[in-house]
């Protein structure tokens, strides 16, 4: 039985998915660099660690949602991660998008100790979070992900099992390739439909039956930057989602050429993200 869950990364999906662990059948133990965040959580019934390592030591679920592959291997296998702390049969669920590849490598090392790594991948916002209606995209063993479940059912309306560990982490990336993907053709359709003279009052509605709310957020969002380039709220919003969708993308690319998969489409959409976006390309020289 699953009494105690850690949770490292309190991000702006992490912060309230850990929220919404609390007051119910867990003791939450939490970590995050920023010291704000941890105080926020433990206003909701969290308990702080003070590293990564102390939080395996004290939790039998371990949840992971940060960044990308450097920082999800700096806290589960770093000098004082996760690993360091484990007892055997501790379960890690990796929520950050990340390389199956990584995840695979992770599984392999917490082997060594008796530790469980599964990918537990999920899409939807903040707002989606709060409601508790993620899309889990997990990977592993299903003896683990039975026990896992129950904590990932706290912020979850679906749970698709997906494989063996890494297949979570295939899904995603297949997921969040579409999406941006089907984005770089609304903005295309928006230009056009401008240009030629149809009003976005009515190009929303011929496209209501396709565009999800993230696609029209998005929209909606460009067009409001674009009307006002200097708007520093919007800019640095659409800046950070652009360089996480460039990783995601990237990834995908990497894994199709590990799978002798073209993918042409994705690598051009991957060329255009600053330009979907409507912001300058920070990487630029």
């Amino acid at each position: 039985m699953i009494r105690s869950v850690g949770f490292i990364g309190l991000g702006d999906i992490g912060e309230p998915m850990a929220r919404n662990l609390c007051g119910g059948d867990f003791e939450v133990v939490v970590f995050d660099l920023r010291t704000e965040a941890v105080e926020l959580l433990v206003e909701s019934g969290a308990n702080a660690a003070n590293s990564c390592r102390e939080v395996g030591e004290r939790c039998d679920v371990v949840c992971v949602c940060v960044l990308d592959d450097a920082s999800t291997m700096a806290v589960v296998a770093g000098e004082n991660g996760i690993l360091a702390g484990a007892r055997a049969d501790t379960i890690i669920a990796i929520h950050s998008t990340v390389s199956p590849a990584t995840i695979k490598q992770l599984a392999e090392l917490g082997l060594e100790r008796e530790v469980h790594v599964v990918d537990a991948q999920m899409t939807g916002g903040r707002a989606v979070t709060e409601a508790r209606g993620l899309r889990y995209m997990v990977g592993g063993d299903d003896a683990i992900l039975d026990r896992l479940t129950p904590v990932l059912e706290t912020s979850a309306s679906e749970i698709t099992r997906c494989g063996e560990v890494g297949m979570g982490a295939v899904a995603k990336l297949c997921n969040n390739l579409v999406q941006f993907v089907a984005w770089q053709g609304y903005v295309e359709a928006d230009g056009l439909a401008a240009a030629a003279g149809l009003s976005r009052e009515k190009f929303n509605d011929v496209l209501s039956w396709i565009m999800n709310d993230n696609a029209r957020a998005m929209l909606g969002g460009r067009t409001a930057l674009q009307a006002d380039p200097d708007n520093a709220f919007l800019k640095g919003r659409f800046t950070n989602v652009m360089l996480l969708a460039e990783k995601d993308m990237t990834l995908a690319l990497q894994v199709a050429r590990e799978n002798g998969v073209s993918m042409p489409v994705t690598g051009l959409a991957t060329q255009q993200l600053a330009r979907m976006f409507a912001v300058p390309d920070p990487k630029r020289r």
